[in-house]
C-alpha cells in the first residue's frame, strides 16, 4: 500500500497537486472517522503537532526527490535509512534492546535496499538522491513520535484519525497557495487515482502504527520496508525503469533480513 501511493505522486503531471489530491482524500476519510473516536489528551495533540510538521517537511522533500529522480532511485534511498535510523534511536527513546540477530536483520534490510540505487551520478541524481537522504530522515524522525503518540493515546483508531486530519490540511494549503485554482481542476480530473493514493495512505499507516503498538518500534520500521520489493516491481511494470539481477539480489537480501527479525525473539 505504500509503494502504491507513492507511485501515484511520482506518476502525476503535477506531485505538488497529486499530494495534495492524496491527503485531500485522507482529510475526508479522517472526517468521516472522528465521531467515532474522542478528542486526544494533551500529551498527544503535543506529539500530533510535532508530527505535523516533520511529515510537512517530508511531503515537501519528497516531491522534490521524485521530481529529480527515478522512482526506483528515489523510494529505497527514503525506505533504506529509517529502519538503521530507528534502531539506533529506539533504544535511546523508548529503552528497546534488540538481539544480535535482529541488529543484522536491520542492516541487511538497509544494504538490500540502498543497493537497489541506481548508479547514475548526474546532477539531478545527487538531488534526488539529497531530497530522498533528507526525506529518509524524516521518516525515521516521524516514526518515533508517531510511536510515542500512539501508544499514549486512548487508541490506535483515536491517534489516526487525529493525526490524519491535522497532517493532511497543510499541503492542500501550499499547493493552493502555489497553484490556486488549477489544484481543483487537478482534483476533477484526477480523483480516482487521488481516491486509491489516499486510501492506501491511509490504511498503510494505520496498520504500521497499530503494528507499533503490539511490538518495539525498530522491528515495525524494519519490516515495513519490505514495500520495497514491491516498489521494484511497480518501477519496472508501471515506470518501465530497468529492473534486472542487482534488483533481484537486492529483494533477496531483503527477504533474509526480515526474516531474520520476524523470527528470532
Amino acid at each position: 500500500m505504500h509503494a502504491s501511493w507513492n507511485a501515484v505522486i511520482k506518476a502525476g503531471s503535477d506531485r505538488l497537486s497529486s499530494m495534495a489530491l492524496v491527503d485531500g482524500v485522507a482529510f475526508c476519510f479522517s472526517i468521516a472517522l472522528l465521531p467515532l473516536v474522542s478528542p486526544p489528551p494533551l500529551v498527544v495533540w503535543g506529539l500530533i503537532g510535532l508530527s505535523v510538521v516533520v511529515n510537512t517537511l517530508y511531503r515537501l522533500l519528497l516531491i522534490r526527490a521524485y521530481h529529480y529522480g527515478d522512482f526506483g532511485q528515489v523510494y529505497p534511498v527514503v525506505r533504506g535509512l529509517p529502519p538503521l535510523l530507528v534502531a539506533l534511536s529506539a533504544g535511546l527513546v523508548f529503552g528497546e534492546h534488540l538481539s544480535g540477530a535482529m541488529l543484522l536483520g536491520i542492516v541487511l534490510i538497509s544494504v538490500g535496499i540502498l543497493s537497489l540505487l541506481s548508479t547514475r551520478l548526474e546532477s539531478s541524481a545527487l538531488k534526488a538522491l539529497g531530497c530522498a537522504a533528507l526525506a529518509g530522515g524524516g521518516v525515521a524522525l516521524y516514526t518515533l513520535i508517531d510511536a510515542q503518540g500512539v501508544r499514549r493515546a486512548d487508541s490506535v483508531l483515536q491517534f489516526v484519525v487525529y493525526l490524519t486530519l491535522m497532517q493532511s490540511m497543510t499541503i492542500p494549503l501550499v499547493a493552493w497557495m502555489r497553484r490556486g485554482p488549477l489544484v481543483l481542476r487537478f482534483a476533477r480530473d484526477n480523483w480516482r487515482i487521488g481516491l486509491f493514493g489516499g486510501f492506501n495512505y491511509c490504511v498503510a499507516y494505520g496498520l504500521v502504527l497499530f503494528a507499533m503498538t503490539l511490538d518495539n518500534v525498530a522491528k515495525v520500521a524494519a519490516l515495513r520496508e519490505s514495500s520495497v520489493i514491491i516498489a521494484a516491481i511497480i518501477a519496472s511494470l508501471v515506470f518501465k525503469e530497468p529492473f534486472g539481477i542487482r534488483r533481484i539480489l537486492a529483494a533477496c537480501v531483503v527477504t533474509a533480513g526480515i526474516l531474520l527479525i520476524k523470527l528470532v525473539d
